[in-house]
């Protein structure tokens, strides 16, 4: 979105007039925050902020979450597939759960999370999917060719 002209304005404009609602937890705050660039880090920011709504998650990991920003569950078995049994997966797992508590659609372009969350029932939208949702179609970018490699007979 902060690197596709056009992209934020379409959901703004679906916000505004409340075809489309946001939401996001301190978990994806807490991924913004470790932008090593300043400038990158504050537009991101300011652009999750500016569109959606802070909800707490939908679950509870010790080390990760934040008292008072997340929800106590029942559901430890649900969460554990979702983090695929490794604590390096929990962020993406407490907004799985999120997503399923809100009942709402998950948005990532993330592999595994989509796989492991479609899993779980949840629904799964691409970045691409979600401005489709409103009309607009990402730019087609050009894969680099292959760089020719000099071959003797």
């Amino acid at each position: 979105m902060a690197d596709v002209p056009g992209a934020y304005e379409v959901l703004e404009s679906a916000v505004q007039a409340g075809t489309l609602k946001l939401l996001y937890t301190h978990v994806n705050i807490d991924e913004l925050a470790e932008v090593p660039d300043l400038d990158r880090r504050s537009t991101l920011l300011l652009l999750l902020v500016s569109l959606s709504e802070l909800v707490p998650t939908g679950a509870t990991a010790l080390d990760y979450s934040r008292l008072n920003f997340c929800r106590v569950s029942d559901e430890s078995d649900d969460f554990e597939i979702m983090r695929s049994q490794s604590i390096k997966h929990t962020r993406d797992a407490l907004i799985a759960s999120t997503a399923r508590f809100e009942q709402c659609a998950l948005v990532t372009n993330e592999h595994r999370l989509a796989k492991r969350s479609r899993e779980r029932g949840i629904e799964v939208l691409t970045s691409a999917d979600l401005l489709a949702e409103f009309g607009f179609t990402l730019p087609v970018v050009p894969k680099p060719s292959a760089p020719t490699v000099p071959t003797t007979t």
